[in-house]
Protein backbone atom coordinates (compact mmCIF):
# COMPACT_ATOMS: atom_id res chain seq x y z
CA UNK A 1 0.00 0.00 0.00
CA UNK A 2 2.81 2.41 0.93
CA UNK A 3 4.62 1.65 -2.36
CA UNK A 4 1.43 2.31 -4.33
CA UNK A 5 0.92 5.65 -2.55
CA UNK A 6 4.53 6.65 -3.26
CA UNK A 7 4.10 5.66 -6.92
CA UNK A 8 0.94 7.74 -7.28
CA UNK A 9 2.55 10.69 -5.48
CA UNK A 10 5.57 10.43 -7.80
CA UNK A 11 3.37 10.40 -10.89
CA UNK A 12 1.39 13.42 -9.69
CA UNK A 13 4.65 15.27 -9.00
CA UNK A 14 6.00 14.34 -12.45
CA UNK A 15 2.84 15.52 -14.26
CA UNK A 16 2.79 18.66 -12.15
CA UNK A 17 6.29 19.51 -13.37
CA UNK A 18 5.33 18.88 -16.97
CA UNK A 19 2.17 21.02 -16.86
CA UNK A 20 3.89 23.80 -14.92
CA UNK A 21 6.37 24.16 -17.79
CA UNK A 22 3.66 24.92 -20.40
CA UNK A 23 3.18 28.59 -21.33
CA UNK A 24 0.15 30.49 -19.99
CA UNK A 25 -3.06 29.96 -21.94
CA UNK A 26 -5.77 32.46 -22.78
CA UNK A 27 -7.41 33.86 -19.69
CA UNK A 28 -4.60 32.95 -17.33
CA UNK A 29 -3.70 36.15 -15.49
CA UNK A 30 -0.39 34.87 -14.16
CA UNK A 31 2.73 36.88 -14.78
CA UNK A 32 4.75 34.01 -16.22
CA UNK A 33 6.03 33.64 -19.76
CA UNK A 34 5.53 36.50 -22.22
CA UNK A 35 3.13 38.27 -19.84
CA UNK A 36 6.10 39.46 -17.77
CA UNK A 37 7.92 41.08 -20.71
CA UNK A 38 8.23 44.89 -20.64
CA UNK A 39 5.85 45.31 -23.60
CA UNK A 40 3.24 42.99 -22.02
CA UNK A 41 3.46 44.86 -18.72
CA UNK A 42 3.06 48.15 -20.58
CA UNK A 43 -0.02 46.84 -22.43
CA UNK A 44 -1.60 45.75 -19.14
CA UNK A 45 -0.67 49.06 -17.52
CA UNK A 46 -2.31 50.97 -20.38
CA UNK A 47 -5.56 49.02 -19.89
CA UNK A 48 -5.51 49.75 -16.15
CA UNK A 49 -4.83 53.46 -16.84
CA UNK A 50 -7.76 53.69 -19.29
CA UNK A 51 -10.02 51.93 -16.78
CA UNK A 52 -9.12 54.57 -14.17
CA UNK A 53 -9.40 57.41 -16.73
CA UNK A 54 -12.95 56.36 -17.64
CA UNK A 55 -14.05 56.39 -14.00
CA UNK A 56 -12.17 59.63 -13.17
CA UNK A 57 -13.82 61.35 -16.16
CA UNK A 58 -17.35 60.24 -15.28
CA UNK A 59 -17.60 57.80 -18.21
CA UNK A 60 -17.38 60.62 -20.80
CA UNK A 61 -16.64 58.46 -23.86
CA UNK A 62 -15.93 61.43 -26.15
CA UNK A 63 -13.17 62.51 -23.78
CA UNK A 64 -11.93 58.91 -23.57
CA UNK A 65 -11.79 58.54 -27.38
CA UNK A 66 -9.81 61.78 -27.74
CA UNK A 67 -7.35 60.58 -25.09
CA UNK A 68 -7.00 57.16 -26.75
CA UNK A 69 -5.83 58.77 -29.99
CA UNK A 70 -3.53 61.43 -28.54
CA UNK A 71 -2.30 60.61 -25.06
CA UNK A 72 1.09 58.87 -24.90
CA UNK A 73 -0.26 57.15 -21.79
CA UNK A 74 -2.75 55.26 -24.01
CA UNK A 75 -0.96 55.02 -27.37
CA UNK A 76 2.60 53.92 -28.14
CA UNK A 77 3.21 53.81 -31.90
CA UNK A 78 6.84 52.79 -31.44
CA UNK A 79 5.85 49.60 -29.60
CA UNK A 80 2.66 49.30 -31.65
CA UNK A 81 0.39 49.43 -28.59
CA UNK A 82 -3.09 50.93 -28.72
CA UNK A 83 -6.34 50.59 -26.78
CA UNK A 84 -9.54 49.06 -28.16
CA UNK A 85 -12.88 49.06 -26.36
CA UNK A 86 -16.25 47.46 -27.11
CA UNK A 87 -19.63 47.53 -25.35
CA UNK A 88 -21.26 44.14 -25.74
CA UNK A 89 -24.59 42.40 -25.40
CA UNK A 90 -24.56 38.67 -26.07
CA UNK A 91 -28.35 38.37 -26.56
CA UNK A 92 -28.46 41.20 -29.09
CA UNK A 93 -25.28 39.93 -30.77
CA UNK A 94 -23.57 43.28 -30.35
CA UNK A 95 -19.95 44.24 -29.81
CA UNK A 96 -20.03 47.96 -30.57
CA UNK A 97 -16.68 49.73 -30.74
CA UNK A 98 -16.69 52.54 -28.16
CA UNK A 99 -12.99 53.41 -28.26
CA UNK A 100 -10.09 52.81 -30.64
CA UNK A 101 -6.59 54.30 -30.55
CA UNK A 102 -5.55 53.74 -34.17
CA UNK A 103 -8.81 53.51 -36.11
CA UNK A 104 -11.35 56.01 -34.76
CA UNK A 105 -13.59 55.35 -37.78
CA UNK A 106 -14.54 52.04 -36.10
CA UNK A 107 -16.22 53.80 -33.14
CA UNK A 108 -19.96 53.14 -33.23
CA UNK A 109 -19.72 50.06 -35.46
CA UNK A 110 -21.08 46.69 -34.38
CA UNK A 111 -18.16 44.28 -34.80
CA UNK A 112 -19.89 41.21 -33.33
CA UNK A 113 -19.35 39.04 -36.38
CA UNK A 114 -15.61 39.64 -36.71
CA UNK A 115 -13.58 36.48 -36.97
CA UNK A 116 -9.89 35.78 -36.81
CA UNK A 117 -8.21 34.69 -40.07
CA UNK A 118 -8.67 31.04 -39.02
CA UNK A 119 -12.43 31.54 -38.44
CA UNK A 120 -12.50 31.88 -34.63
CA UNK A 121 -15.21 34.19 -33.29
CA UNK A 122 -12.87 36.60 -31.51
CA UNK A 123 -15.29 38.42 -29.25
CA UNK A 124 -16.84 35.21 -27.92
CA UNK A 125 -13.43 34.50 -26.36
CA UNK A 126 -13.25 38.02 -24.93
CA UNK A 127 -16.73 37.67 -23.36
CA UNK A 128 -15.94 34.25 -21.89
CA UNK A 129 -12.78 35.65 -20.33
CA UNK A 130 -14.52 38.68 -18.81
CA UNK A 131 -17.55 36.76 -17.60
CA UNK A 132 -15.45 34.06 -15.91
CA UNK A 133 -12.44 36.00 -14.62
CA UNK A 134 -13.13 39.71 -15.12
CA UNK A 135 -9.78 40.18 -16.85
CA UNK A 136 -6.88 38.26 -18.32
CA UNK A 137 -4.72 37.46 -21.34
CA UNK A 138 -5.90 36.03 -24.64
CA UNK A 139 -3.94 35.11 -27.79
CA UNK A 140 -5.26 35.26 -31.36
CA UNK A 141 -4.23 36.04 -34.95
CA UNK A 142 -5.16 39.52 -36.14
CA UNK A 143 -4.35 42.15 -38.75
CA UNK A 144 -1.66 44.49 -37.44
CA UNK A 145 -2.80 47.97 -38.52
CA UNK A 146 0.73 49.36 -38.68
CA UNK A 147 1.98 47.17 -41.54
CA UNK A 148 -1.20 45.31 -42.62
CA UNK A 149 0.14 41.83 -41.86
CA UNK A 150 -1.62 38.99 -40.05
CA UNK A 151 0.28 38.34 -36.82
CA UNK A 152 -0.25 36.66 -33.47
CA UNK A 153 -1.48 39.18 -30.92
CA UNK A 154 -1.53 38.70 -27.16
CA UNK A 155 -3.98 41.06 -25.46
CA UNK A 156 -4.84 41.94 -21.91
CA UNK A 157 -8.62 42.38 -21.63
CA UNK A 158 -10.45 43.91 -18.66
CA UNK A 159 -14.20 44.17 -18.17
CA UNK A 160 -15.95 47.36 -17.12
CA UNK A 161 -19.59 48.27 -16.57
CA UNK A 162 -20.46 51.59 -18.17
CA UNK A 163 -22.69 54.26 -16.69
CA UNK A 164 -25.63 53.07 -18.81
CA UNK A 165 -25.19 49.59 -17.21
CA UNK A 166 -23.78 48.15 -20.46
CA UNK A 167 -20.97 45.64 -20.18
CA UNK A 168 -17.75 46.49 -21.99
CA UNK A 169 -14.10 45.51 -22.26
CA UNK A 170 -10.92 47.48 -22.52
CA UNK A 171 -8.04 45.79 -24.31
CA UNK A 172 -4.48 46.34 -25.39
CA UNK A 173 -2.17 43.82 -26.95
CA UNK A 174 1.29 43.31 -28.26
CA UNK A 175 2.35 41.53 -31.42
CA UNK A 176 4.10 38.30 -30.54
CA UNK A 177 6.30 37.88 -33.64
CA UNK A 178 6.91 41.18 -35.37
CA UNK A 179 9.22 39.83 -38.07
CA UNK A 180 6.76 37.21 -39.36
CA UNK A 181 3.37 37.73 -40.90
CA UNK A 182 1.41 37.51 -44.09
CA UNK A 183 0.98 40.81 -45.91
CA UNK A 184 -2.63 41.76 -46.65
CA UNK A 185 -3.20 44.06 -49.66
Amino acid sequence: MFKQMMGITGLLFFFGLIFASFPCRAGDDSQGGDHASPVALQAKSMVEAVYDFIIDNDYDMDKVQTALMHSPEFLDNEKRLYIFMHAYDREKKEAVCIGQGTRPELVGKNMWHLRTPNGRHLFAGFMRLIETKGQGWIEYDWLEPYDRKIRTKVSFIKGIELKNRKKAWIGCGYWKHRKKGLRVP
